[in-house]
């Protein structure tokens, strides 16, 4: 296909019209968009023009340039409201939206920090769970969740970390969990972050941490989420 050269339209955005349409049907999420060259030949242009087009895709947050590896392609951002003092299911408010979600155990280990024993309100070792959260087949989060499993008799049997806490709390122990308050922060992804939220070592992660809570407000968990900053939107509600 060639481009309009007699147009007034730069070169490089009437590429991103033509890859536009083909991002999410011809090539899926995940896929490698051919390289510069092969952009290149198959549309007549030079490659600072295929580099250019490139970024402006980026910019939109539709493509993930990889150095060394390519350009790939991402899913649009998904919105997650969070309201305080409403319930803390993220796999619920997920499956409302339409969403699938799936939460894939890393490790399970016990934790002896008094910074989170003191946030947690509790003078025993807690357990601490780390895992991938997926939505739509995508990573959402690199995720921990910290608790006090003394409290729970039986917890590790209902829980693996591998399904919805809110609700093994509330069916097993008659429990309603909520969030309390969130902190938000901007930092840069590490090798870790990298590997498992597919993404360059130094891209965005936008760092989320808080508590849930009871409904007589008695800390239940400690929760950290690192999500990809290109594909998250959070939304918070003022009541």
């Amino acid at each position: 296909m060639t481009l309009n050269r007699f147009s007034p339209k730069p070169l490089y955005r009437q590429l991103c019209d033509v890859l536009i349409p083909k991002l999410g049907t011809e090539y899926a999420w995940g896929d490698r968009l051919p390289s510069e060259a092969e952009l290149a030949a198959e549309f007549d242009v030079n490659r600072l023009t295929v580099r250019q087009a490139i970024a402006d895709l980026a910019r939109q947050g539709l493509v993930d340039p990889i150095q060394g590896k390519g350009t790939f392609v991402v899913p649009p951002a998904i919105r997650y409201r969070i309201a305080a003092g409403k319930d803390a299911s993220f796999t619920a408010a997920m499956a409302d939206l339409g969403h699938e979600t799936e939460l894939r155990v890393l490790r399970t280990t016990r934790d002896d920090d008094p910074a989170i024993r003191q946030e947690l309100q509790t003078r025993r070792v807690v357990t601490r769970y780390d895992f991938l959260r997926i939505v739509d087949g995508a990573p959402w989060s690199l995720s921990r969740t910290w608790i006090a499993a003394s409290r729970f008799p039986g917890l590790t049997r209902h829980w693996s970390g591998s399904s919805s806490l809110y609700a093994v709390l509330r069916e097993q122990y008659g429990i309603r969990i909520m969030r309390s308050g969130r902190t938000f922060s901007a930092e840069p992804a590490d090798p870790v972050d990298a590997e498992h939220l597919m993404l360059g070592v130094g891209a965005p992660v936008l760092v989320t941490r808080g508590l849930v809570v009871s409904e007589h407000h008695e800390p239940i968990a400690l929760t950290e989420h690192r999500c990809r900053g290109d594909r998250v939107q959070f939304t918070v509600e003022f009541e």
